[in-house]
């Protein structure tokens, strides 16, 4: 028994003496592991987009604001009762009758009746669900993209609804928050099934655009130390390094200007070298896992 466990030691030793040997002239040659997939440059069509936030509004409003003191005798209206303009919303004891200037829905009703008010109290507010609009936080790098005359798509986030807009007007007073400054794009909307001002908005529009491009998957394309993109070719064995001029991207594929042709096979390496695969065989060996007991 003890003359098989020495026997049995003396293997693993030899083993890793061989693989450090194997190691140690790869390492010197630099060479790679020969883990790597192959994809393929093709023609395609990339479109690229900015991307922005925001919350649906109401582009008009009325906010009713009490002009005298009194009680309140009738209220007329509902909560979220639709009104026209001149429709009577409540009187006062003293005979003064508040009425609506827009079109509208009662959104916010503050009062009933034989309350007390006093002048400058809110009492009622009404919407025109009609007439919505979105309003987007745009950076002050992207705030070119979202100009009067531009165009965007917007889709509301809790209902899915979604629509092709062209924006109105830009408000030029930014708000600075940490080391940027947003501005707020608006884009009218129409009335729409389920959405209310306060829903949250996401918002697309058209950065760039390239038709019949060669276009490579992002994870083949590599970069040096001085931030230049190349990609490798050729064997697993021996890759060839070529350096290219790269071109919009979507985050997924990017378009290659020059350095590679549709048609083109890449590799894509696994990312670890030869040695740090040496090093990871010789950790998961069976050998090794015998090896790690004491020996008499």
């Amino acid at each position: 028994m003890m003359k098989k466990r020495k026997w049995i030691k003396q293997l693993i030793l030899l083993l890793l003496i061989a693989i450090a040997v194997v190691v140690g002239v790869l390492a010197q040659k630099g060479t790679k592991t020969a883990s790597y997939t192959e994809v393929s440059a093709q023609k395609g069509d990339l479109t690229t987009y900015y991307n922005f936030d925001g919350l649906v509004h109401a582009a008009r409003e009325q906010t009713l604001i009490s002009d005298a003191s009194g009680t309140v005798k009738t209220v007329y209206v509902v909560q979220n009762q639709k009104v026209e303009k001149g429709d009577r919303i409540y009187r006062l004891d003293g005979g003064e009758v508040v009425k609506a200037d827009i079109d509208g829905e009662v959104t916010g009703l503050y009062i009933t009746e034989d309350d007390y008010i006093t002048a400058g109290s809110v009492v009622v507010k009404i919407t025109d669900m009609n007439r919505l609009e979105a309003r987007l936080e745009v950076d002050e790098y992207d705030v070119h993209a979202m100009t009067p005359g531009k165009p965007a798509s917007i889709q509301v986030l809790a209902s899915g609804a979604s629509f092709d807009g062209t924006v109105s007007k830009l408000d030029k007073n930014g708000t600075a928050v940490g080391d940027l400054s947003y501005y707020t794009s608006t884009v009218p909307m129409n009335s729409m099934e389920g959405v209310y001002p306060g829903m949250q908005i996401s918002a697309k529009a058209l950065r760039s655009h390239t038709e019949d491009a060669v276009l490579l998957h992002m994870s083949a394309i590599q970069f040096d130390e001085y931030n230049q993109p190349y990609v490798e070719i050729g064997s697993a064995q021996e890759p060839q390094r070529v350096n290219i001029v790269i071109g919009i991207s979507d985050g997924v594929y990017c378009e290659i200007l020059s350095g590679v042709a549709a048609g083109d096979t890449v590799l894509v390496p696994s990312g670890m070298s030869m040695q740090e695969m040496m090093m990871q065989m010789r950790k998961n060996s069976p050998l090794m896992q015998l090896g790690g007991g004491a020996y008499e």
